[in-house]
């Protein structure tokens, strides 16, 4: 089932309809080779069913079929409970009705990260893993793959559906420089000498690994730094090979969370300003234009830019897509500027007064 057949054309997710309950039981069918493809595949087209009606369709052109990869890798997770209804078999294809327990709250993870995945237009992500000082050789180039395979795949996991290990024609980089220490022998105060001032330690057979990585996040355009952060993962257990390497998957898990955090603030800013274009045709309006805009809820700055040959540019900081701003501008003013729509984006309005 495809998100076509749920929503069509230009849309946007920053409103919610809001649900009666958080989860909802559909029906549906669905096909492969085997039962639990079948029904794998049910699975996967009630989350979308579900999910896809909590869509509002409003502004934003997107190729939502790219977009909704994501459900593919996060279905198990919110489906409570599948019932098979009735299987049928013909030739090698197996196809199941199939009534699934699927949990909807908008306010979710799920959710809230396929709405930063949409509201960034579902950005293409580098994620380059480098190794402090000297590569170390073929162990700590090995460690440098895992680490970006690993946050790479948390990141799909969370909708981004284009990360990449190549920084070319790509909208973020991800840089780190890893270091992962050998493994420590970890001790314990040695209890039998309580009455020493400086207590010897007791060796317990046991060793620390951890590895450490500092990351910035950096616009590919631009290179401006969106973000920068310090993360870590360590593991105790017998001293082998494996320490090192359970270290690194768990300092990876740290990083996506935290690359995560930095694309949710990034994804906040994208309606913290917008640009107004106005063709005026009478220059006495533009003063009203420019009171208008600060009388408008949600308007919190007004920052006249320019007025030439009858084009007006005005900043406007607000937390209103550049479409509601129009619409909420037009209700304010009325009929008094006859303000008529000519165009907009994601960040610039267009009007004619």
């Amino acid at each position: 089932m495809k998100w076509k057949k749920f929503l069509i054309g230009a849309f946007t997710v920053f409103t919610l309809f809001a649900p009666v309950a958080n989860a909802e039981v559909v029906t549906v069918q669905g096909t492969g080779i085997t039962e639990d493809a079948a029904i794998q595949d049910a699975k996967r087209n009630a989350v979308e069913k579900a999910i896809g009606t909590y869509l509002q369709s409003e502004s934003r052109m997107q190729d939502m079929e790219l977009v909704f990869d994501a459900v593919n890798t996060r279905t198990q997770g919110y489906v409570k409970s599948c019932k098979v209804i009735s299987k049928k078999t013909k030739e090698d294809t197996v196809t199941v009705v199939a009534q699934v327990d699927v949990s909807n709250e908008p306010g979710s993870e799920f959710m809230k990260d396929i709405e930063v995945v949409m509201t960034l237009k579902d950005p293409r992500l580098a994620v380059v893993t480098e190794h402090y000082g000297d590569d170390g050789g073929e162990t700590f180039k090995r460690y440098t793959a895992m680490c970006t395979a690993a946050i790479r795949e948390e990141l799909a996991k969370r909708g981004f559906t284009h990360v990449v290990d190549n920084p070319v024609n790509v909208d973020y980089i991800v840089v780190g420089n890893l270091t992962v220490g050998k493994g420590r022998a970890v001790t314990i105060p040695n209890w039998n000498d309580i009455s020493n001032p400086q207590m010897t330690q007791v060796e317990t057979g046991l060793s620390k690994s951890e590895a450490v990585m500092d990351c910035k996040i950096k616009k590919a355009d631009t290179d401006e730094i969106i973000g920068e952060f310090h993360a870590t993962g360590s593991n105790i257990g017998s001293a082998n090979g494996e320490l090192d390497n359970q270290a690194v998957v768990k300092l990876a898990a740290n990083a996506a969370q935290e690359v995560r955090k930095i694309f949710n603030r990034e994804a906040s800013k994208v309606f913290s300003s917008v640009k107004v274009i106005a063709q005026v045709g009478d220059g006495e309006k533009i003063l009203d234009l420019e009171e208008y805009l600060r009388q408008t809820q949600g308007v919190t700055g007004v920052y006249m830019r320019s007025f030439e040959d009858g084009k007006c540019i005005i900043d406007v900081d607000t937390g209103l897509s550049p479409q509601n701003l129009y619409r909420t501008l037009s209700a304010v003013a009325k009929g008094d500027l006859n303000l008529k729509l000519r165009g907009f984006s994601s960040t610039v309005l267009e009007i004619s007064i």
